[in-house]
């Protein structure tokens, strides 16, 4: 599990990947190698997988949809590779409740809902339940 410290520095990188291993090591109280160290171990330990950016989707004019889906367990794997295959689908989970599968697609506005039809088409997609965000509060 991680400590207090590593627990620190992902919360610290949740909110500015960008943050340098000076300013990580000087908010911690550690050294820049130390902070180094860290980063280095949650990486290899899969916990941290990479960084990236945000994007304000409504100034480029996009939009990010998450589909709720339910799933015939017949030829589940065959649909799952379909499902993470499809076009703008930036993210698959799995998921508990009344659905099997929780799918992230984000693209251009009017793009995405054409995404959405073609995963409701893909062979063992039983059920859709789609929410489109409209606006990230915080």
């Amino acid at each position: 599990m991680l400590d207090e410290t590593d627990m620190r520095i992902v919360h610290m990188l949740l909110k500015n990947a960008k943050l340098s291993l000076a300013e990580i090591g000087q908010e911690m109280g550690i050294s820049q190698p130390a902070a180094r160290k860290r980063l280095e171990k949650l990486k290899k330990k899969g916990i941290v997988l990479g960084s990236t950016i945000l994007l304000n989707e409504r100034r480029i004019g996009w939009e990010r949809a998450i589909l709720a889906l339910d799933v015939s367990r017949g030829n589940y794997l065959k649909t799952l590779e379909a499902i993470k295959s499809a076009p703008l689908v930036t993210a698959v989970y799995t998921a508990t409740g009344p659905y099997t599968l929780a799918v992230e697609v984000l693209g251009p506005v009017g793009i995405v809902k054409e995404a959405m039809r073609h995963i409701e088409a893909i062979d063992g997609v039983k059920e859709m339940c789609p929410l489109t965000l409209v606006e990230k509060i915080k």
